[in-house]
């Protein structure tokens, strides 16, 4: 199991790694080894296009919610988006739409 090779992670942090796990598998995404030790946090990558992620934190959220960080390969990018770079009191499932339109992953089964 893909759990086995990361740091504990809180609760919530723990749920979203079960639920992208077979995104990570297939290597739609990828785990950012910069934050492998740190408890409240996870990035994430885009396999091949690494300037292109998403900083996925618990700290200052409430219990149950998350905040996250979008980065582009360049600031033109981030600006064409339309979209806040840092969003803070997602739900799961809000979150993980974010993740899906970032990185352009498909739509769960």
């Amino acid at each position: 199991m893909m759990m086995t090779n990361t740091a504990p992670k809180f609760r919530s942090l723990s749920q979203l790694l079960i639920t992208l796990e077979p995104m990570l598998e297939v290597g739609l995404i990828a785990l950012d080894a910069r934050w492998r030790d740190n408890e409240e946090a996870l990035g994430l990558l885009l396999p091949g296009e690494e300037g292109l992620g998403a900083f996925v934190f618990t700290y200052g959220q409430p219990q149950g919610k998350y905040a996250v960080e979008l980065s582009y390969p360049d600031e033109g990018d981030a600006i064409a988006s339309g979209e806040p770079l840092i969003r803070e009191e997602l739900s799961q499932a809000r979150l993980l739409g974010l993740l899906r339109t970032h990185f352009g992953l498909p739509e769960p089964a």
